[in-house]
Formats: C-alpha cells, sequence, structure tokens
C-alpha cells in the first residue's frame, strides 16, 4: 500500500498528513480539483473587472451596499414621475430660442463645458455662461 504526503493550509495553519493513494484519489483530490476550479473562476472575474464582493451583491440583491447601482426593474410611480418630469422638460425645451436650445442640448446632454461650445461656435464665453444659468 502507497502512501502519499499532502499539505492542506486553512487561514494561517497548515497541516500535512499522510494518507493512503486510495484515500487521496477519494477525498483530498476532487477537493484540490473544486479549490483548484473556483480560484481560476475569481481569477478570471477579476481579470473582467468583476469582484467577488460584487458577484455576491448582485446575487444577494443587495448591490447598492457595494456601490453597485440597483439592478431592479422600476416601479410603475417611478415609470410615471420620469414621463410627467420628461414632459415638462421637453415643454421647456421648446420655450427656448433656437440658438438656447443647443446651448442647452451641448452643455446638459452631452456635457460639453460651455468654454469649448464658445469656441466651436466663436461666441463669447461670458455671455454664454449667463444665458445657460
Amino acid at each position: 500500500m502507497s502512501f502519499r504526503k499532502i499539505t492542506v493550509k486553512s487561514g494561517n495553519e497548515e497541516f500535512t498528513l499522510e494518507v493512503t493513494e486510495e484515500e487521496y484519489q477519494k477525498y483530498y483530490r476532487p477537493w484540490w480539483q473544486q479549490k483548484k476550479h473556483e480560484q481560476r473562476n475569481r481569477e478570471a472575474m477579476e481579470q473582467n473587472g468583476y469582484t467577488e464582493e460584487s458577484y455576491e451583491a448582485w446575487r444577494d440583491n443587495a448591490s447598492e451596499g457595494v456601490g453597485i447601482p440597483d439592478m431592479e426593474l422600476p416601479g410603475v410611480d417611478e415609470l410615471v414621475e420620469k414621463k410627467l418630469l420628461l414632459g415638462v422638460l421637453a415643454d421647456a425645451m421648446d420655450s427656448l430660442l433656437p440658438e438656447e436650445r443647443e446651448l442647452a442640448m451641448k452643455v446638459f446632454g452631452e456635457d460639453m463645458s460651455v468654454y469649448e461650445y464658445a469656441r466651436i461656435t466663436g461666441g463669447n464665453r461670458r455671455t454664454l455662461d449667463f444665458r445657460k444659468n
């Protein structure tokens, strides 16, 4: 009967055991394969930008506590409120002059700075900034 020495690490502790080949094949090898499989999955997730914490938060539906935006579907009340606000915004945009509408779309919609917009259009930055507010 052949024996094999195996090392088991758990936290800061390390144990060396002597087991038979049969015990090794039956118990230790499948456990080792599972641990390696989990390790490779973790490494692949981290390479793709995911962390174990973010996966667990997503799985447990507690993602906001870890800094991940809420992935649940919005409720009917939220959708109605957003639709009403979009209607108000559309009315406000329609009431603007064409050049003011373009300024609002560039500065607020496309996150362009007033300075950049003034440089592109050839207008005065201070005048445009006054119109923005």
